[in-house]
């Protein structure tokens, strides 16, 4: 049986010989050759997006229908999800690599369609799509007008739009949005079309009626609901010929003298791709993102003055004010699988050293806010962090790690010198971020994860140090080498998150677990011993229960480190038989230590936090 292998993996293939297409005698074989040649530029469009396949296992002369389960005959390491059904439990493939898309396709799965949501957020949409289908008396030029007017009107609403052919008659126009519940992209969807045929009757229908297509072009909207899908880009298509939906450039479109040069098929797309490389590229990109307008798409109409004259109120970007409660990942003694924590996919993130802060930008005429662990402001003493987040966007809320570096690696202690120290000696300071809550006017903590690190990478693509976003991949192996190369510079481990996961603090260890590297634990402080000011240890109770007293005496540095935050919260002195004298804490701190030996000694490292 012949044998094809793609990003490592060899695939049996199957009847390469049969004739799919008729009218031209276009093989199986030349089928998977094409999907082969252009894999790296179609599997980023279909990245954590269930796929629905037209099936051909006969070719398209023969019966064709939809498939949305995985095949039979898929392989096991091809990634399945379950997506939400009317009809119960569904599972769709996701194809993740080349493997993946050469073995379905091999199965006979001729055209892919995609929703306009992720696999980890459905029913959120990341794009819209306007589907231009020509009536007859109609063409692809025909949809060309159309597709003019609606690129001017979406860019009248801030959103840019690119194109590619149908693989058909038509014209399809894409436009990335940051996620959007998908109900109300179809409305904003529907009411443009409205708008259009409202505008131009003689070119632009929008409901299905065949009747009234005759010489005009359905701008059908309807593909933006949660339950419909588009052709893929680069997928072929199951008609006479071995036509694909072939992305464009506007300048490409523009310029075609006939609709025959607006028709591509899988001989000539791979030699497109090779020379001009792919058109759609930049949709990818999260930065091109854009909201959805809050009003209905119309005119946008003046805004009355208010009462005695003057400009008209503008809107408060910052939406959240500290403090917020954040979300708390809960340890763990091994990393979870790809498929763990909810099955829907992992982020895999380094875990760093330093001390965890919410950062608020308020604009030019309020302070920016460092919210601590426990609420307060770290402003005041780390005065470049504060100075760089006063730069961001007001309204922009971001969790990160606040971290030092000195001598090529991060180093906690550090933090906990005061800030003319740190300056004398030129530490430097970094906010590696982890998380956006909210952009200027809007709070995004209900959208999940997968969506909020998209919007991260975006809010910070042109912010320079000491903002950077956290490092962080899908990929457990990839996560795992990571944190072993990078152990040298003080890496702890790896936070992992399920990536549909909503930013929630309640339930938060369910969805949020980290593993530390290495033999430290994380306990409870029950009580100090010594002077309030300058205890001597600290009573610790571990998570299985067992108390124990830290050993050996704290240093004067980890002395200062908890007097400060102990300060306030300590109870009236009570003698202990074991420990002798101690002081209970009202409202106990965590802390990270080393247990070691038999009878086990307990090792104080840090406080968890601040």
């Amino acid at each position: 049986m012949p044998q094809m292998t793609v990003d490592g993996r060899t695939l049996a293939l199957s009847h390469l010989d049969k004739v799919y297409y008729p009218r031209t005698g276009t093989l199986k074989g030349e089928v998977l050759r094409y999907y082969a040649a252009v894999h790296t530029a179609l599997l980023p469009h279909l990245r954590d997006r269930p796929v629905s396949f037209l099936r051909c296992p006969d070719g398209v002369a023969a019966e064709v229908f939809v498939a949305k389960n995985p095949p039979p005959g898929t392989p096991d390491w091809v990634r399945t999800v379950e997506v939400p059904s009317n009809s119960g439990e569904l599972r769709q493939v996701v194809l993740e690599d080349g493997g993946g898309l050469l073995s379905v396709v091999n199965l006979g799965c001729l055209e892919l369609h995609v929703p306009q949501w992720h696999a980890a957020a459905p029913g959120l949409a990341d794009r819209l799509v306007l589907d231009l289908d020509p009536g007859a008396g109609a063409d692809v030029l025909t949809c060309r007008t159309v597709a003019g007017l609606l690129r001017e009107r979406l860019a009248a609403d801030g959103l840019e739009a690119w194109v590619k052919t149908s693989g058909g008659k038509g014209l399809h126009l894409l436009v990335p949005l940051e996620p959007t519940p998908s109900a109300r992209v179809s409305a904003y969807a529907k009411e443009l079309a409205a708008e259009l045929a409202a505008a131009r009757p003689e070119l632009v229908v929008h409901t299905m009626a065949k009747a009234r297509r005759t010489g005009r072009v359905l701008v059908d909207w309807s593909q933006n609901s949660a339950k419909k899908t588009t052709a893929a880009p680069y997928t072929v298509r199951a008609r006479e010929r071995p036509t694909v939906s072939a992305p464009l450039s506007w300048a490409e479109l523009e310029a075609a003298g006939s609709a025959a040069e607006l028709v591509f098929t899988i001989a000539e797309v791979p030699e497109r791709l090779a020379a001009h490389g792919d058109p759609l590229g930049p949709l990818l990109d999260p930065a091109r993102a854009r909201p959805l307008p809050a009003a209905a798409p119309h005119r946008a109409q003046p805004q009355s003055p208010p009462p005695g004259g003057g400009d008209p109120v503008a809107r408060d970007p910052v939406v959240l004010t500290p403090p917020v409660e954040v979300m708390r990942p809960a340890a763990v003694p091994a990393v979870p699988p790809a498929d763990g924590l909810g099955g829907a996919g992992v982020l895999y993130e380094l875990k760093l050293d330093g001390f965890r802060c919410v950062a608020f930008a308020r604009g030019p005429d309020r302070p920016p806010f460092l919210q601590s662990r426990s609420g307060r402001d770290l402003a005041a003493e780390f005065p470049p962090i504060a100075a760089a987040v006063a730069r961001l966007p007001a309204g922009l809320v971001l969790d990160a790690e606040l971290v030092a570096w000195r001598g090529g690696r991060f180093a906690f202690e550090e933090l906990l010198r005061t800030r003319r120290d740190r300056a004398a000696e030129d530490v430097a300071l970094g906010l590696i971020a982890f998380d956006v809550l909210a952009l200027p006017g809007r709070d995004v903590r209900s959208l999940p994860l997968a969506d909020r690190r998209r919007l991260l990478l975006a809010a910070l693509a042109e912010v320079p140090p000491p903002v950077q976003p956290v490092l962080a991949t899908t990929d457990r192996a990839e996560a795992l080498t990571w944190m072993e190369q990078l152990a040298d510079t003080g890496v702890e481990g790896l936070v992992c998150k399920a990536a549909g996961s909503a930013y929630r603090p309640r339930g938060a260890g369910r969805v949020w677990v980290k593993y530390r590297r290495g033999d430290t634990v994380d306990a409870t402080v029950r009580a100090v011993t010594g002077p309030p000011a300058r205890p001597r240890a600290v009573v610790l109770e571990l998570d299985d229960g067992r108390v124990l007293l830290s050993s050996p005496p704290l240093s004067p540095l980890q002395s200062r480190q908890v007097a400060e935050p102990a300060a306030g919260r300590l109870g009236a002195p009570v003698h202990d038989p074991q420990y002798g004298d101690v002081r209970p804490l009202t409202v106990p701190l965590r802390a990270e230590v080393t247990v070691t030996g038999r009878p086990p000694t307990a090792r104080f490292v840090r406080l968890r936090g601040d």
